[in-house]
């Protein structure tokens, strides 16, 4: 059958034989994986965990690295289920700025803490953290079949998410992975938000940075409302000091006004009781005139009646 084919030839078509079933190969794992599986159960519902103790540990940089703690806590208790809370938008945060979380439950509901469990998860440099139990989350789920599975589920999941979340303009955050063991759970919880930072992420933030697009744009709304405030304040203020200024000059223009008037009537007073004796001169004047003018028309009449 190799009759006529060289050993080199022979060598490179095997390689290129062991090419192609590998190729084959990683395309049936991630179809079985979860390749053509689509993401279309996002909704808002009570999310699939609740109160829980979580061993976790926090990290800064990018978020492919958190597979390293991972593997870490499930050396540590491989039964445990397991989450990752993550804080910042890589589209929005450098890369080696992210801040996220990595744990490994603990106990769930009232469910009693092994404290040999936590004990070995101290050692190794874990803390300790209580999660809230919230009503409602938005969240969707991808079954986890292989590992392959995770790095699917985040490519497909995260847009979905994000998107149900812009179109209905919610606060939600931070992100969270579940999971079970058999499905990862993403969700943003809609309530008790700040219970699910841990303490290093107000130490690395500084006090003072927003850890989310949400929280920026509160903050940003609180400033707003807060300048627009003083606006109205110092506005309101300078109607205040006007309105005062009015008030103490209305006396003093209500004074100057009578003051006027006081003036003015005695002008007038002055002028009436000048214009009765210049009348009365004038009256006296007129009765003497009055008295030459009879006597000359009568002096007329009589001149006439002797004609």
């Amino acid at each position: 059958m190799f009759d006529g084919i060289s050993t080199f030839a022979l060598i490179i078509y095997v390689i290129l034989l062991l090419i192609a079933l590998l190729v084959l190969t990683f395309v049936v794992l991630l179809v079985h994986s979860g390749l053509f599986t689509s993401v279309d159960d996002v909704g808002t519902g009570k999310p699939p965990i609740g109160q829980a103790i979580i061993a976790y540990r926090f990290q800064k940089g990018p978020y492919n690295q958190a597979g390293q703690i991972f593997t870490e806590a499930a050396l540590i208790a491989p039964d445990n289920k397991a989450l990752g809370i993550y804080y910042d938008d890589p589209n929005k945060v450098d890369s080696y700025n992210l801040r996220y979380v990595v744990g490994s439950i603990l106990s769930e509901g009232n469910a009693p803490v092994d404290e040999e469990m936590v004990k070995k998860f101290t050692d190794k440099e874990f803390k300790i953290l209580h999660l809230p139990e919230v009503s409602y989350a938005v969240h969707t789920q991808f079954p986890h079949i292989t590992t392959l599975s995770i790095l699917i589920a985040t490519n497909k999941a995260y847009p979905r998410l994000k998107e149900y979340i812009e179109e209905r303009k919610l606060c939600a955050y931070p992100f969270i992975e579940y999971y079970d063991g058999k499905v990862i759970h993403f969700m943003a919880p809609l309530s008790k938000q700040e219970e699910f930072f841990v303490p290093e992420c107000e130490q690395e933030a500084g006090g003072d940075q927003p850890s989310t697009e949400c929280e920026s744009t509160m903050l940003s709304t609180s400033q707003s409302s807060e300048e627009d405030y003083n606006q109205q304040d110092v506005t309101q203020t300078s109607v205040d000091d006007d309105s005062e200024k009015n008030e103490e000059a209305e006396p003093v223009q209500e004074q100057a006004n009578g003051d006027a008037e006081c003036i003015q009537k005695v002008a007038d007073c002055n002028a009436e009781a000048a214009g009765n004796e210049n009348n009365s001169c004038l009256k006296a004047t007129e009765d003497d005139q009055g008295s030459d003018d009879s006597s000359s028309s009568f002096e007329l009449l009589k001149h006439d009646i002797a004609e």
